[in-house]
């Protein structure tokens, strides 16, 4: 009698385990996917920062922040995988970093970080002065394959149109 006692305890406490295992398991999963962002690149037609910011938000996305290591590679290979680079040796794309606010205080506009990442070209940012009364505060990540400068950033004019990519946010 103790035996079989002894076992259906076993028994329910493997159930528990078997249980709780399987819910941290779906746990898990669900926040993997929770977390992962989706992008567009918009590299068919350019926009001025301002209306890519617009076009972003009406699909419920926001131009994309590149604060570190690891959202740079998601960007590099979105890119990548679209064969814009195959075929183009140029890119300047908008990203949300800008110094409106403030001249040389830059953030990014989808998540009000500041811009921590140094990943400037040489030189940048500069705020140059077009036309004699444009200056530049809005952040593109360029590629130029002709001067081997790879996916930095440079800071250009807000009004210049440029191709742009979109992301959704980590919640």
């Amino acid at each position: 009698m103790e035996t079989k006692r002894l076992a259906n305890l076993v028994a329910i406490l493997l159930s528990f385990l078997a249980v709780g295992f399987i819910s941290t398991q779906k746990d898990i999963n669900t926040f993997g996917i929770f977390r992962e962002k989706s992008y567009y690149f918009g590299n068919t037609f350019k926009l001025n920062w301002y209306k890519a910011s617009e076009y972003c938000r009406t699909r419920g996305m926001f131009l994309v922040t590149i604060n570190n290591d690891e959202q740079l590679n998601g960007v590099i290979e979105y890119i990548e995988k679209s064969g814009y680079t195959k075929t183009h040796d140029i890119l300047h794309m908008w990203t949300s970093g800008n110094d409106l606010g403030e001249e040389g205080q830059f953030f990014c506009s989808s998540t009000g970080e500041r811009l921590t990442f140094d990943r400037w070209t040489k030189n940048e940012p500069n705020n140059a002065m077009h036309d004699n009364c444009t200056y530049e505060h809005c952040v593109v990540l360029e590629y130029f394959r002709p001067w081997s400068i790879n996916y930095t950033f440079d800071d250009r004019p807000c009004g210049a149109n440029n191709f742009f990519m979109c992301e959704t946010l980590y919640d």
